[in-house]
């Protein structure tokens, strides 16, 4: 099974936010804009954190309102981003990340390819792509972290076969679903799965996020990747997803740090 192609990334896609981006996730899928303002002041004191910098993460659906669902999701993201904002440089200041969905897959299998993303779906989905947004939004604000932080979305098939970034057709065949997110030196700082799975199984879907995320692991002679029996083609140069986010910082910085 191939990998899939890259996501998108372009940063400073708004105007009037401090930091801002576009990500798309593979095949077309989830398309979510971040606005980053930092550092701003906090709007109540009860808040404020005399030692590290509050972090206040919105998510707007594609249509209707937030539910549990995007706050749940606003919350893995938050604490997501504790880990890698160094928030001692700014202390008693907040970070605020609006992420707004702009784009969510149709399902071609459903009548006039309904629109994915309903309240009764998967969250893991959305969490990637959300996350991923977030990071690249805090990249172009100049927000102050220890590392680079990436996410993907691995399927696992009832005959043991990995998605990586499977669509929404895919990921209803899928047996369980996983989502595991990497800084950029390797740490693991997000795990969410749901579904039915062994450990085997979660280690496999941890290597192949991992390639996703960070580039390929266990390079064989022909450059490929194996996992669970299966040559996973390796993400060339520009394929994995920290390769993407460095692409679209480089093409930032090409033009011009005019904000």
């Amino acid at each position: 099974m191939a990998l899939t192609e890259p996501p998108k990334a372009i940063l400073h896609t708004l105007l009037k936010a401090d930091g801002s981006a576009t990500y798309t996730a593979p095949k077309n899928g989830y398309q979510v804009v971040a606005g980053v303002n930092y550092p701003v002041e906090v709007p109540y004191r009860s808040d404020e954190i005399p030692e590290s910098t509050f972090i206040e993460v919105n998510l707007r659906p594609h249509n209707g309102v937030g539910m549990v669902k995007e706050r749940h999701m606003e919350e893995l993201v938050t604490r997501t981003l504790q880990t890698i904002v160094l928030g001692d440089e700014t202390p008693r200041t907040m970070l605020q990340i609006t992420l707004q969905v702009v784009n969510v897959e149709s399902d071609e299998s459903l009548p006039g390819g309904v629109k994915g993303g309903g309240q009764g779906e998967t969250y893991l989905d959305l969490l990637a792509s959300a996350l991923n947004a977030a990071v690249l939004g805090c990249v172009d604000a100049g927000v102050q972290m220890k590392a680079i932080a990436g996410a993907a979305l691995v399927g696992i098939c009832p005959d043991g076969r990995m998605v990586v970034g499977p669509s929404v057709v895919q990921r209803k065949k899928c047996a369980s679903l996983h989502v595991f997110a990497f800084t950029s030196d390797s740490q693991t700082v997000l795990m969410e799965s749901e579904g039915k799975f062994t450990m085997d199984d979660w280690k496999q879907a941890e290597r192949a996020a991992r390639s996703a995320v960070l580039g390929s692991v266990n390079k064989q002679d022909n450059g490929d990747v194996t996992m669970n029996g299966t040559n996973i083609t390796s993400g060339s140069s520009g394929n994995c997803l920290l390769d993407v986010i460095r692409q679209a910082l480089e093409a930032r910085v090409i033009k011009g740090g005019n904000r």
